[in-house]
């Protein structure tokens, strides 16, 4: 009897201590601001969207989301685009809830302009709207700016940014604002807007 208490008090400690490693909290220290930093970059990584909704706050991503719940084609975008981003901690200003990180990814402002301006040409944003619901549409169109993402070079140079941290209930949040939706997107979304902006 002895001994299978003692298996069972040393399952429930093993069980606690792994826990206790894999999930961050929502008290602001270095080490919980370091690990959602990398649970972030994961979540972009293999564009996790339950983990994305976590981990992450960015306007643009959210909507990014939301097509990719509802579409694998999104989600491999989501994954080709982030699949080479490093976020690397520079500093973390706890009293002011930020963190600055040197963000590298692909260079793919060109490839972003290039998709952008061959869809505004064929689609008026109405007929685009209403294609985003169309699975041979995206196979076709996605697929090849996936391919062309996959064959981009990386950037010349890294970019330092600063990024907000939210406490959330149970988790800190990283925040990007647009500027910086751009650098960890490797210039694709500012390529994107200024050809629809025109």
């Amino acid at each position: 009897m002895k001994k299978i208490v003692s298996l069972f008090l040393c399952l429930v400690l093993i069980s606690t201590f792994f826990a206790g490693c894999s999930k961050t909290s929502n008290e602001l220290t270095e080490e919980n601001i370091t690990a959602t930093v990398e649970e972030a970059v994961n979540a972009l990584k293999e564009f996790d969207t339950k983990a994305l909704r976590k981990y992450v706050e960015s306007p643009m991503l959210q909507i990014i989301v939301g097509y990719a719940e509802k579409k694998q084609q999104f989600a491999d975008l989501g994954k080709a685009m982030f699949a080479d981003l490093s976020l690397e901690v520079e500093s973390i200003d706890i009293e002011n809830k930020t963190v600055t990180v040197t963000a590298y990814n692909k260079d793919l402002s060109d490839i972003a302009t290039i998709f952008a301006a061959s869809l505004r040409s064929e689609y008026g944003t109405f007929q685009l709207l209403q294609k985003l619901s169309d699975d041979e549409f995206l196979d076709e169109k996605l697929a090849e700016l996936t391919t062309n993402i996959s064959a981009a070079r990386m950037q010349e140079e890294k970019t330092t940014i600063t990024l907000g941290i939210r406490q959330d209930n149970e988790n800190l949040v990283v925040c990007f604002d647009e500027d910086d939706e751009n650098t960890v997107s490797g210039g694709a979304l500012n390529a994107i807007k200024s050809i629809y902006s025109k």
